[in-house]
């Protein structure tokens, strides 16, 4: 791995991707943080579940995405009221738990405000930082519309593989937990076990439990659906390209398939792929070094 000027890319890039850091590098406000401080003044009491339930503090909103997977599922259990029906004097008192109810709306409340808090991120005035190289296709794993707007990209050599804005997508967003790592972790973390039959002995995890372990999974990003969703237009893009330029991309966990996808399609992609911080570098040399790849160059952005 060496650093490497990016001017002489133009005439043999084929595929350029952009991430977040591209829109920051910008000076868009489209960093999680800025989701934060626009969902406090715009849903206060959205915040206050937040804090309250995915236990926010420090660097949490940095991974956002990520950090939808520890939901505090024991405090909702304990802090959510329970609802006893009237009783039928032929059958016992019965039982009902709202938990569940509550969590999935929560979780409609998380997904429509973020969708409405990435519809006031505006390109206006945004102005050129960069000398973008020329490709076939471009992949934004951006929700704006800054390669139109700010680099007059056509639309039609964008793929928007986690949706636009502008053009009122169901934008893609998410951790990357199975449910059954949800569950796992959980009962670890509380020292349960499955119910495997009625004589179980010890704590074991119980229907509401498990149900909210499910619910949580729900909030789960799903990078293959998207991959094979546009398949015709990804997979010819990749295996016909020589160079992946990378444009303030995380590498982190939520999109690890679509890194390692890139790379099985086509093992010989050169890859050129930009950092910002000592940690971006750790994680796309951890990658690189994972996928067995060789040929990259990193450079600073």
């Amino acid at each position: 791995m060496t650093e490497h000027n990016l001017g002489t890319l133009s005439s043999n890039c084929n595929l350029v991707i952009i991430g977040n850091g591209f829109d920051l590098h910008h000076g868009l406000k489209s960093g999680y943080w800025h989701y934060k401080e626009w969902l406090r003044n715009a849903h206060p009491e959205l915040t206050e579940k937040l804090n309250q339930y995915f236990n926010v503090s420090g660097d949490w909103w940095n991974d956002f995405e990520e950090n939808l997977a520890k939901f505090d599922i024991m405090k909702m259990i304990q802090k959510v009221p329970r609802v006893y029906p009237p009783s039928d004097p032929r059958f016992p008192p019965t039982f009902i738990s709202p938990v569940s109810g509550f969590f999935k709306t929560l979780r409609e409340q998380i997904f429509e405000s973020f969708q409405e808090w990435v519809s006031t991120i505006k390109t206006d005035g945004t102005g050129r930082k960069i000398d973008l190289p020329c490709a076939n296709l471009y992949i934004s794993f951006n929700y704006t519309d800054t390669l139109e707007s700010v680099y007059d990209i056509p639309e039609q050599q964008i793929l928007y593989i986690h949706g636009k804005a502008s053009r009122n997508d169901n934008l893609v967003f998410g951790h990357c937990k199975s449910h059954y790592e949800i569950e796992k972790d959980y009962m670890q973390k509380h020292g349960l076990k499955e119910i495997e039959s009625f004589y179980d002995n010890g704590p074991v995890i119980t229907d509401e439990e498990y149900q909210l372990t499910m619910d949580v999974s729900f909030l789960k990003k799903y990078p293959y659906t998207q991959i094979v969703g546009y398949s015709n237009i990804l997979s010819p893009a990749v295996k016909n390209s020589t160079v992946v330029l990378c444009y303030g991309l995380s590498f982190s966990d939520v999109d690890f398939q679509y890194y390692e996808w890139l790379a099985e399609q086509n093992p010989d992609l050169c890859w050129r792929v930009s950092w910002h911080t000592k940690e971006d570098k750790e994680r796309e040399e951890s990658f690189f070094k994972q996928m067995g790849i060789t040929n990259y160059y990193l450079f600073n952005f």
